[in-house]
């Protein structure tokens, strides 16, 4: 769909008494969340890198509570990490949007593409307890509570993750997927200051960032820079509401909130977008707040972060980047 003609119409249902519940439902009936078209694969491939990247960290995933910001519509991370041997996760939102249909339909598109979800979990897979709870996973029948007892989920709806009902020192992984880049810079600062109140003095941060134009996930005519020639002013008219809300940060002004915050990064990856790349070479027009800004920097598609709050050397410290 064209992006000028989606953010219309986002903008128009967010004006609207009950919201929230009139997009679920045209998106359901003609938008990405269709029935036939859940596929958590995505989520899967990042639960797994977070597990490695633990285990890289000289932790085991096993036994581990973690904290999940922004659940969104599905409980696809949750699950992940679950199978790759969590003791608990904590999931929080600002709104209840967790629909237990895109749940399920997700654990029937897993239970029918087996080799596809072992394929996605790679090494992980071969664990015991992986197979052992993919086969409870593919068993369940039941009601969404029932799903979310026997993975130890625990969901928080209306809950903010700078403020939350949690005690002190109690998460061992503070994650997102495709979150931080829906939440302003001044509120992402207070998620980390609260996410150092309650991970465990040797917790980890770990949290991957899309701060590409989402619009461009759905219309192949912009690239993923597509917003960067925008005013604030100018772009809140297009996307600022809830549905569509982008802080347009670039993945350097990320590791400056997690620098401010006091955490110490122990690894991150970069995913470059070369159609970006190319689009700035050729003159994309870019509005003067982004102008000082090399394209290198600007073209960031992907950021992948491990951190900790815990003092240290910063050695063994490691920074990946690919182009795409």
């Amino acid at each position: 769909m064209n992006w000028r003609r989606k953010a219309q119409i986002q903008k128009a249902i967010a004006a609207l008494p009950l919201s929230n519940e009139i997009y679920y439902a045209i998106q359901r009936y003609a938008g990405s969340l269709r029935k036939g078209r859940a596929n958590p694969l995505d989520w899967y491939q990042a639960g797994r890198q977070m597990a490695e990247w633990i285990r890289e960290a000289g932790r085991e995933v096993e036994g581990l509570r973690f904290l999940e910001v922004g659940t969104g519509r599905n409980v696809n991370l949750p699950t992940a990490l679950w199978l790759c041997g969590a003791a608990q996760v904590v999931t929080v939102d600002l709104n209840p949007y967790l629909s237990g249909a895109l749940v399920f339909e997700s654990n029937e598109y897993a239970r029918r593409h087996e080799a596809e979800v072992l394929r996605s979990f790679g090494a992980e897979a071969e664990r015991p307890l992986f197979r052992e709870r993919l086969a409870q996973l593919f068993d369940f029948r039941g009601n969404l509570d029932g799903l979310l007892k026997l993975m130890n989920v625990e969901y928080l709806p209306r809950a903010d993750a700078s403020l939350l009902p949690l005690d002190a020192r109690t998460i061992d992984a503070h994650v997102s997927y495709a979150v931080f880049e829906h939440i302003p810079a001044d509120v992402l600062a207070r998620i980390l200051a609260e996410a150092q109140r309650v991970l465990k003095p040797d917790g980890l941060l770990l949290h991957v960032v899309d701060p590409s134009d989402h619009f461009s996930h759905d219309d192949d005519s912009i690239t993923a820079i597509n917003f960067l020639q925008f005013s604030e002013g100018d772009w809140k008219k297009w996307a600022g509401n809830k549905f569509m809300y982008h802080n347009r940060l670039r993945a350097f002004e990320y590791l400056r909130l997690f620098d401010e915050a006091g955490a110490r990064l122990l690894r991150r990856a970069e995913t470059l977008d070369e159609p970006s790349l190319g689009a700035l070479r050729d003159g994309f027009p870019l509005h003067s707040q982004f102008q000082h800004i090399r394209p290198e920097e600007l073209a960031v598609r992907s950021l992948t972060v491990l951190g900790t709050f815990s003092p240290g050397s910063p050695e063994g410290e490691g920074q990946t980047r690919t182009t795409r």
